[in-house]
């Protein structure tokens, strides 16, 4: 399924990972392992409900960043024994339609499938992890993706689960036939309304979840505008020229960390305001104004040093542009910034409160008065970016292509049918006997 349509199915991710299984379907009660789930004639224990309950919590806590409160716990707890009977009515249902086991070669294909998504996720997280420490192990690899939960038998048993949910789907739900408007409904509430509620008037949690991340968004907020830039590479005789503007830059900087540090464990050490308190938060003011003005100073020595060396090129560039040379050609001849977006994209969104620009940049960008101006040029310790306003970005929600409404119709129809089963599962749950045991289970 393309990336645009997973997080439309998180909610039935995290369903499915309260029944990921870690030590296999229907296992016979032992000892030291009492059923905690019987639903007829299968059985689910203590030790595969509590992984379950474990790897869930987990990943609450790795999601929202925090751990959930004493009632959110007993919540989940109870969410979990829910799905596992949930799980035992299917297997039930299955097993009386002779659908419930696998043959040896159903079970080798299970097996390689795992194999092959573990591998692919172990992949991702190899690169992922390279990109901050080129060092990184295999071991410590392995070890980061099973923390997450992802071991290759929990990935097995989840693909287990798939294969008999989508058994019972063939059964049970092959009648759910989808209208237009259940589509048009599910795209809305899974996907465009999330990214409403989340980015509309929130431009800096846009910039941060969505661009800096290079992720994809259903929906855009009102006022950004597509720009390219060309970035000229600045002169090594600029750069001497104000060494020693940027020697005091940098020691500026280094004194803000060391205040910042100074003020953060002297709040941390005292009980009230104390004068050691006082004196680390006016040591941090200090620091901070200080900084501010080497960084003003930096710049503008940067722009005066830069700016006369450059002229020659940054004329030639606008005369080419002015005689009718498209931006996207001169971007290719001139500029160091080579990234795709930039080259032969669509170019960079931008937004006026933006805040990951620089100030210069930045205001450079938004006094760009329609579509095909260019600014003067701006300098930055990146280079002269010369910067052209491209075009509007359209607000609101993302308008599907051909090939992404085939994948909605068909995420839509899959969502439809697991709503119709949950019900099927609910009415079922008379037909057998069922009896839990939640106190079981720690929390």
């Amino acid at each position: 399924m393309n990336k645009r349509f997973n997080r439309g199915m998180l909610a039935w991710l995290c369903a499915l990972l309260m029944l990921v299984l870690p030590v296999g379907a229907a296992a016979q009660e032992a000892a030291d392992d009492p059923v905690v789930v019987r639903v007829g004639e299968f059985t689910y224990t203590q030790s595969q409900l509590q992984g379950s309950l474990d790897s869930l919590l987990e990943l609450s806590q790795m999601l929202r960043g925090d751990a959930p409160s004493e009632e959110e716990k007993q919540a989940r707890l109870q969410a979990t024994v829910d799905s596992f009977v949930g799980l035992g009515v299917i297997e039930n249902k299955l097993s009386e339609a002779g659908k419930n086991s696998f043959t040896d070669a159903e079970l080798e294909d299970i097996n390689q499938t795992a194999r092959s998504k573990y591998e692919e996720l172990w992949q991702v997280l190899y690169q992922q992890m390279q990109k901050s420490d080129s060092s990184v192990t295999e071991a410590a690899v392995t070890a980061q993706l099973e923390g997450m939960g992802y071991t290759f038998d929990a990935i097995y048993d989840e693909i287990v689960l798939q294969t008999r949910q989508n058994r019972a789907i063939e059964l049970f739900c092959q009648d759910v036939i989808l209208k237009q408007s259940q589509v048009d409904a599910y795209y809305e509430e899974q996907f465009v309304a999330p990214d409403r509620d989340a980015y509309e008037g929130n431009i800096d949690r846009f910039d941060q979840e969505i661009l800096m991340n290079n992720n994809e968004a259903f929906y855009i907020p009102e006022g950004y505008r597509y720009i390219r830039q060309i970035v000229l590479e600045i002169p090594q005789a600029a750069m001497d020229a104000v060494a020693s503007e940027k020697v005091r830059f940098n020691r500026a900087a280094q004194a803000m960390t060391t205040a910042l540090q100074n003020l953060t464990m002297a709040a941390t050490e005292a009980s009230d305001w104390s004068d050691d308190l006082a004196a680390a938060k006016t040591g941090y003011d200090e620091a901070s104004k200080a900084l501010q003005e080497a960084q003003s100073d930096y710049q503008a020595a940067l722009k005066a040093a830069t700016l006369p060396l450059m002229q020659e090129q940054v004329d030639e560039i606008r005369e080419q542009y002015a005689a009718g040379i498209d931006f996207k050609s001169l971007v290719n001849r001139y500029s160091i910034d080579k990234t795709e977006r930039n080259i032969s994209g669509e170019g960079y969104l931008f937004h006026p409160d933006s805040q990951q620009w620089p100030e210069d940049f930045k205001n450079a960008a938004a006094a760009l008065s329609a579509p095909g101006d260019i600014s003067d040029p701006v300098v930055t310790e990146q280079g002269v970016h010369i910067i052209c306003y491209e075009g509007d970005v359209p607000a609101g929600e993302h308008v599907l292509t051909d090939d992404e409404k085939q994948l909605l119709n068909a995420a839509a129809l899959r969502y439809y049918q697991l709503e119709k089963l949950n019900g099927l599962v609910e009415e079922w749950q008379a037909e057998y006997e069922i009896e839990t045991h939640p106190e079981l289970l720690k929390y």
